[in-house]
């Protein structure tokens, strides 16, 4: 009953002359099996991919949010370690051309 779906998609993927299906066939086969997908229920499926799309978004925010800001300082440490002070010209205008980012002193 629950594996009639996966048995035509895999059909369809073997009579395809199309390498690209067949790649991505492949790759979902290898994370159904690796994450366990595969012996599992549809509901509980749908709620482990639920729960790795609702991390890895939160992950990309995080990362898009706090990256600039932690790049900049890791620049500005790097100027200070290698010459005594920071170029101050320099950051400014890395702020004027990334824009306000967000950092935990804004808060």
């Amino acid at each position: 009953m629950f594996a009639e779906p996966l048995l035509r998609a895999q059909e369809r993927a073997i009579k395809s002359k199309s390498p690209l299906r067949k790649f991505l066939w492949r790759k979902r086969v290898w994370f159904e099996s690796t994450f366990g997908l595969s012996v599992m229920e549809p509901w509980e499926r749908n709620m482990v991919l639920t729960f790795f799309f609702i991390s890895w978004a939160l992950l990309t925010v995080a990362c898009y949010r706090t990256l600039p800001s932690t790049l900049q300082f890791w620049s500005q440490r790097t100027m200070f370690y290698l010459h005594g002070h920071t170029n101050e010209t320099e950051t400014d205008a890395a702020i004027r051309l990334l824009g306000p980012t967000f950092s935990l002193e804004s808060l």
